[in-house]
């Protein structure tokens, strides 16, 4: 009897937690540092709430992409305009250098005929 009393005892001794185990516990510090179920809950929140803003900030990002796509077509319609209208340009003045030679020419032409009058009409 007595020595199923000292296995029992040395049974539950090898339950019982030592010194070394009871330095390793949480203190209570320790336990007043875990996070509790409303710091969980708040901290879900805040994350539903970036989560959130993420996809508006997504949407914000999709419409300004969208912008800059119809941004960029407009430049290059217009850079096809400018393009046009420096031809068109280039033409005009073409055309306006000959038409200034032509009233040269016939400004020289008419005082051609009219030197021609004067001398024919001296003559006669």
């Amino acid at each position: 009897m007595l020595e199923q009393i000292m296995t029992k005892i040395d049974e539950m001794s090898k339950l019982v937690a030592t010194k070394d185990d009871l330095k390793n516990f949480a203190t209570k510090e320790d336990l007043d540092n875990f996070a509790t179920k409303q710091d969980c809950q708040r901290l879900e929140n805040k994350i539903d709430t970036n989560t959130n803003r993420i996809d508006e900030l997504n949407v914000k990002m999709d419409k300004q992409y969208d912008q800059v796509k119809q941004n960029t077509q407009l430049i290059e319609q217009n850079f096809k305009q400018i393009a046009k209208n420096s031809e068109q340009l280039d033409n005009l003045t073409k055309n306006s250098n000959r038409q200034e030679d032509v009233i040269a020419t016939l400004a020289l032409r008419a005082v051609e005929q009219e030197s021609k009058l004067r001398s024919h009409i001296a003559h006669s």
